[in-house]
């Protein structure tokens, strides 16, 4: 049985960022519903049937293919094998869905193809009748909305960016009314805030704290469940615990381990785990006090080819293999998607060990990866591993060992840098100030 969470709400309340940010954050899969309908008012458009009657339009239905699939944690599609992109969102389009998506037969049509998409997991769908028609029993209910005036604005905004200074914002707030009539007054399925629906007025509160609050309703219901590792080819879960535990005693005994800031961890959803990167012991060192889920880990492909034995225990523990003599862009859309489906990765910015205990520069790929992820970064610094085994050490020495987590990077830390062309760059400088920020001596940088 799959979850699902409603969100509905007028145009412009906000219902598509925030949807799209409570999936990432909870590891479901977001679904924009009304995106189907403007893709259908799309074809019918190209298909010389704007304006045409209902009859006319139903007869026409059987004739439009949709094939659905999961790219970057959301519901993608093709409509009669063609990709319509941004053109679905146009003020032609616009103009014309009310029309078509007031059409009983329509609505039927789109509603069988949402309540097919729960074969793809759990689901985020946002929509104006999904808690009332689509899925009534939905275990999360919520309805947005906001005043009138900020809509208009919030929509002039999303059209502006997709035709420029062409628009006008008189007739863009007329067609955002016009919209909302239609909505309101249709006889088959409504705009209504279904029974048990949460509501929430977005008009002076910012995106992050309307997920917030969602998502913390979400979390705190005994209905809700933590995402699962994902079980790729390989994955063994019972040796991942094994190790974990394993290497754990060993640094126990051996080295005296403790952790500090534990609680900057968050139990569930999507983030990325930075830490210094000193010896071979650092990737033990910052996951193996973490119990209450799976951390995954990028590694040099290298490693996959050494024996056998390090290949399958490689793959059985879930770390993800990435070519670092070229731009394995396969490999960074493998772990975007992996956090954007709610769960943790650890990297090391520096891509190497240090030779000397400092840290090192850092390039900007790191800082486009946690752009493009979205998701909370922790920073962490692990002392003593370079005392223990530094790089080109034979043997590993009985020294204290320490991981110290520090308080999240939020995606609005990161969002200060939108639009300079050095923002990868200042994002990744700005994860490795805090992490040489837990350095307990000081003396990192």
């Amino acid at each position: 049985m799959h979850f699902i969470i409603a969100i509905d709400g007028p145009s412009a309340s906000g219902k598509s960022t925030v949807s799209r940010k409570v999936a990432e954050s909870l590891g479901y899969v977001h679904v924009d519903s009304g995106a189907i309908y403007r893709a259908l008012t799309w074809q019918i458009i190209r298909d010389s049937l704007a304006g045409a009657l209902p009859e006319a339009i139903v007869r026409h239905l059987p004739s439009v293919v949709m094939r659905f699939f999961v790219e970057e944690g959301a519901i993608r599609f093709a409509i009669n094998d063609v990709d319509p992109g941004t053109a679905i969102r146009s003020l032609a389009v616009q103009e014309q869905v009310s029309a078509v998506a007031a059409i009983p037969e329509v609505r039927a049509w789109v509603g069988e193809r949402l309540r097919s998409l729960t074969t793809f997991g759990d689901l985020v769908v946002e929509g104006r009748d999904i808690g009332t028609v689509v899925f009534p029993e939905a275990a999360f209910k919520f309805y947005l909305d906001a005043d009138p005036e900020e809509r208009a604005r919030r929509r002039y905004r999303e059209q502006q960016d997709l035709a420029g200074d062409e628009m006008n914002p008189d007739e863009v707030k007329r067609a955002l009314l016009r919209r909302d009539a239609c909505d309101l007054a249709r006889s088959t399925a409504p705009l209504a805030m279904a029974p048990g629906a949460c509501r929430i007025e977005t008009t002076h509160l910012a995106i992050e704290d309307v997920v917030a609050q969602i998502v913390s309703i979400v979390r705190s219901s005994p209905q809700h469940r933590i995402t699962k590792a994902i079980e790729r080819d390989g994955f063994n879960p019972f040796a991942y615990h094994f190790s974990r535990v394993f290497f754990l005693c060993y640094l126990w005994v051996f080295h005296r381990y403790a952790t500090h800031g534990l609680e900057h961890v968050p139990r569930e959803g999507g983030c990325i785990l930075v830490s210094n990167h000193a010896s071979f012991l650092d990737p033990i060192a910052v996951c193996c006090d973490i119990w209450n889920r799976h951390v995954y880990f990028l590694a040099r492909d290298t490693l996959f080819k050494q024996s056998r034995f390090m290949k399958w225990w490689a793959i059985a523990v879930g770390t993800l293999p990435i070519d670092r003599t070229k731009g394995d862009i396969r490999a960074l859309k493998g772990t975007i998607n992996l956090v954007r489906q709610g769960n943790m990765l650890c990297l090391f910015p520096e891509g190497t060990r240090t030779r000397n205990g400092r840290l090192q520069p850092v390039k900007a790929g790191i800082g486009f990866l946690i752009e493009k992820a979205g998701v909370p970064v922790i920073p962490a610094y692990v002392s003593g591993t370079f005392e223990a085994f530094p790089r080109d050490a034979r043997w590993i020495k009985p020294r204290k060992i320490t991981t110290y987590f520090g308080k999240p990077v939020t995606p609005a830390d990161c969002a200060v840098f939108k639009g300079d062309p050095e923002r990868h760059q200042k994002i990744a400088d700005l994860v490795m100030a805090r992490i040489a920020a837990l350095d307990p001596a000081g003396i990192s940088i």
